[in-house]
């Protein structure tokens, strides 16, 4: 009975992320279409203008420098200053802009998408009925989706080289955090073969009752 309560308050509580999930991805999708519709071609003042932001890392000719450490009162920690890290600034309207607004678009549909394989996983799976052939199917797109996501932000990686670094000087590289979303993908496709293994054995029981 406790288990059942339990995932009754999960299941309410994956209904509400989703809500606020959707809602948040359409209201990311708005203001980058105002931004692409009122933006400019050019950048003139970036504290009003509406800018498309990509956080980069510079690898200027140098010599090898020791880190530049800063000590506070412990013994045991320091910080470590990082150098050659910018923000790259530009208009909604430029090549650049067009690629993000696509890939916020993108990213949009796909995390509205695996949230509502994950809400229709929660929401036919009951106490009565707890493996489905269509849960395997939802778990395993899930997980390709994860996959699929990781594999996006390494092409736009080389993407985003490719249309800024013949402009700038020194060469840099976009800040992208790549493989927690792959292993998380693997991960579920791994569970999708236990649950479907899991239905299979369902199944068969019910037969035999």
């Amino acid at each position: 009975m406790q288990g059942q309560r339990t995932f009754t308050a999960v299941r309410a509580f994956v209904n509400v992320v989703y809500y606020a999930v959707t809602l948040l991805a359409l209201v990311v999708v708005i203001l980058k279409s105002m931004a692409f519709v009122m933006g400019s071609n050019e950048l003139t003042d970036t504290t009003r203008q509406l800018t498309v932001n990509f956080d980069v890392k510079a690898f200027p000719p140098k010599d090898t420098l020791p880190p530049q450490l800063i000590y506070g009162s412990l013994k045991n920690a320091a910080l470590e200053k990082k150098q050659d890290m910018y923000t790259l600034r530009t208009t909604a309207r430029s090549p650049l802009g067009i690629y993000s607004f696509f890939i916020t678009i993108l990213g949009a549909i796909a995390v509205i998408t695996g949230m509502g394989w994950l809400r229709k996983i929660f929401r036919d799976t009951s106490e009565k009925v707890p493996f489905l052939a269509i849960n395997a199917k939802r778990i395993r797109n899930i997980g390709l989706l994860l996959i699929a996501a990781d594999a996006a932000r390494l092409i736009g990686y080389f993407i985003f080289n490719r249309m800024t670094n013949p402009y700038f000087t020194p060469y840099f590289q976009q800040l992208v955090d790549v493989g927690n979303s792959f292993w998380m993908g693997l991960l579920l496709l791994a569970l999708a073969v236990v649950y479907k293994r899991g239905v299979e054995i369902y199944q068969e029981n019910q037969l035999t009752i």
